[in-house]
């Protein structure tokens, strides 16, 4: 009897040392699984986001600086910003920057045309001074650096194939507007023999003496699109125009952008129509660039294999940036 006793009491003690190693177990399960959980939800973002994260480093190391290209540049190029549509555009010469500037005096409910016509009309809208559009440099250094930060706002540029825009420059600011020019490099930082050089051929169709004269006279219609922005800020460029799909891009973006007003997007208030000749065109929709054909033969007018191969030397940058991409075109 007292065998039996004991028996059944170490029986019992064992279920109770089996059941209190099952409990444990279960406790650890279920902890284990939680810190999965959490860890889980600390990292859930999209891959391009963390892969954004990682490229960055800390994105709390990166600040805006008074001399930042983008804050502090001195010309009329400055980024505009529309924050009804929590938008920082890019605007670069010869990427059709003063057409973009039309549509964003209307996005903030101003007459895209300055009443003035022709070719002053066009220097009204570019210059920030009497444009009224709202630049980045208008804000703090703390905000500014906020929304370029934010990945709610909108980081635009447009950017062009390079021997293209250069031919566009050459031929809008050398051969047909040739006092631009001349106000720019054909001034007192020459001597005497090379100013009477420079001067006689400004305004003739020498595109050799057009490239070799920007090598030490700088511009943002003929300097380098890669140097747009500060290296810096390139990752948090969120959208990419090209030229030569001008219409389709331009489109895109304007549907993209919405009123944080009442929801009404870019395209459908401003966009849509109310441009072109007569006004009942979609904004850029007549495409400004070439057609590839078109651009072959205007390029082919002008280069040469020696011209080319400058260029693609000189301007290699403008390829080379990974945060865009242009097919090269190879004319030789």
């Amino acid at each position: 009897m007292r065998k039996r006793i004991l028996k059944v009491l170490e029986a019992a003690s064992v279920a109770v040392v089996m059941t209190c190693m099952i409990r444990q177990a279960v406790v650890f399960v279920e902890l284990e699984q939680q810190e999965m959980k959490n860890t889980k939800s600390a990292t859930n973002k999209p891959l391009d986001v963390i892969m954004h994260d990682e490229e960055q480093g800390n994105n709390s190391t990166i600040k805006l600086l008074e001399t930042d290209i983008i804050y502090g540049r001195d010309w009329w190029e400055k980024p505009t910003v529309i924050e009804e549509y929590k938008l920082i555009f890019f605007t670069i010469p010869k990427v059709g920057c003063t057409e973009w500037k039309r549509i964003f005096r209307k996005m903030m409910g101003m007459n895209p045309w300055i009443p003035e016509m022709g070719r002053k009309g066009d220097e009204l809208i570019q210059n920030p001074r009497t444009n009224n559009l709202t630049t980045l440099s208008d804000y703090s250094l703390a905000d500014a650096e906020m929304m370029m930060k934010d990945p709610e706002w909108t980081k635009a540029i447009f950017v062009r194939e390079p021997k293209e825009r250069l031919l566009s420059a050459f031929l809008d600011k050398f051969v047909q507007e040739d006092s631009y020019f001349r106000e720019k490099c054909c001034n007192h930082h020459l001597s005497e023999d090379e100013l009477k050089h420079c001067n006689d051929k400004v305004g003739m169709a020498d595109i050799r003496y057009f490239l070799e004269r920007t090598q030490n006279c700088q511009d943002y219609h003929w300097g380098l699109q890669s140097e747009t922005l500060d290296e810096k800020w390139w990752p948090y460029i969120n959208f990419v125009g090209y030229m030569h799909s001008l219409s389709e891009d331009a489109r895109k973006l304007l549907k993209s952008l919405t009123s944080v007003n009442d929801g009404i997007t870019a395209w459908e208030r401003v966009g849509k129509t109310g441009w072109g000749k007569v006004g009942n065109d979609g904004f850029m929709q007549i495409n400004l660039a070439f057609h590839a054909t078109d651009a072959n033969k205007k390029l082919l007018e002008y280069y040469n294999e020696e011209y080319e191969a400058f260029v693609q030397e000189k301007w290699a940058k403008d390829w080379e940036l990974p945060y865009y991409h242009f097919d090269k075109i190879q004319l030789f």
